[in-house]
């Protein structure tokens, strides 16, 4: 009896071992990514903040970076070669492929965090992306062979097309006035002033292409709506007046923007004028400007936030891989064999329609 139970005891310790090892490397053997790499579509790659991440979804990456640089280098990229000091082709595909599975894996977490799911209009939008490629290849049939071709199964192409959708919703919780995520008006302010933000109104006078004299014809030119401006008692009716002699477009609650993505000399002579005060010519890396300094836009500063703190999110994310599986990924020998598996792919799907509709 006591033998009888240790077998038990032990068979129950492999089955288990064996449930285990199933689940971690998968189970499912379809699909073009096993067919060229031998990782099955469902098996653990990665765990992003003990979320696991399948292999399906980070070759869906993969193949996307790869493209982009074989498209980039006109078909000549060579994924062994540097691209960086600290990087070939190869390694920055697999890198960013990663770093990609990291932003979807994120924004799924904190739309979890934020009981935010999927709403009746996201799923119709979902519903109706899917009919448009329904209708663009032609039939349903066409729809899924493309899929086939893409290597992804639909329900995860389904899952990646969702997490735009959770970020909408998370964007709109973070910046609307009553937003369950919103950041106090205080911190905002202070966020602002912290990173140099400014918010204004713009008159604009381009100069790209103009020789020297007719340079200082535009220079004169924006001296004179100078004047006019800091002549007038009503400002904003002026601006909107001269906005429409200059063909721009008027935006009442001004353009709020920062030096790091802005014209810096623009910016930082803005940050110099008291609010209501309309400056001098300001000499732009592309024209001349000149500008009405207003109270600080906080509501324009909130998308900035909520990006930065995504961006956070995304850096500091625990991030663990199976060693085995990812580092027997080459992202060469990967895009390369997916390529000719691609193409004999698509030459048996033909031979199956020209059999389908031969007499």
């Amino acid at each position: 009896m006591k033998r009888l139970i240790a077998m038990l005891a032990v068979t129950l310790v492999l089955v288990g071992s064996i449930a285990f090892t199933d689940t971690r490397y998968g189970t499912r053997s379809d699909g073009l990514y096993y067919q060229v790499t031998d990782i099955r579509p469902d098996a653990q790659l990665m765990r992003i903040n003990g979320e696991s991440v399948s292999a399906e979804e980070y070759f869906y990456w993969l193949s996307s970076v790869c493209d982009y640089l074989y498209s980039y280098t006109n078909g000549q990229v060579d994924f062994d070669a540097a691209l960086t000091e600290e990087m070939t082709y190869g390694q920055y595909a697999k890198s960013d492929a990663a770093e990609t599975v990291k932003l979807y894996a994120v924004v799924r977490q904190m739309a979890a965090e934020a009981g935010v799911a999927l709403s009746e209009e996201d799923l119709e939008a979902l519903d109706a992306q899917r009919a448009q490629y329904v209708a663009y290849y032609g039939s349903e049939d066409a729809y899924l062979q493309q899929l086939q071709l893409l290597g992804i199964s639909e329900e995860m192409l389904r899952s990646i097309e969702s997490v735009p959708y959770l970020y909408g919703q998370l964007m709109a919780m973070y910046c609307a006035e009553d937003g369950k995520l919103r950041p106090s008006d205080e911190e905002l302010r202070s966020f602002g002033e912290e990173n140099g933000y400014v918010t204004a109104q713009l008159l604009f006078f381009p100069t790209t292409g103009l020789d020297a004299s007719a340079v200082e014809e535009v220079r004169t030119k924006a001296e004179n709506y100078v004047q006019r401006w800091q002549n007038e008692s009503d400002k904003m009716t002026a601006y909107t007046t001269m906005c429409s002699e200059l063909g721009l477009t008027v935006d009442e609650a001004g353009l709020t923007f920062e030096p790091t993505t802005s014209d810096a000399a623009v910016c930082t002579a803005i940050g110099t004028l008291a609010e209501g005060s309309v400056s001098g010519v300001i000499e732009g890396e592309n024209g001349f400007y000149v500008a009405m300094r207003m109270a600080l836009n906080t509501d324009a500063l909130t998308e900035d936030l909520f990006n930065i703190l995504l961006q956070e999110k995304q850096d500091s994310a625990k991030v663990d891989y199976s060693k085995r599986m990812y580092d027997s990924i080459d992202a060469g020998a990967f895009y390369n064999t997916l390529s000719v598996a691609r193409t004999m792919l698509m030459q048996e799907l033909a031979l199956q329609q020209q059999g389908s509709v031969a007499p």
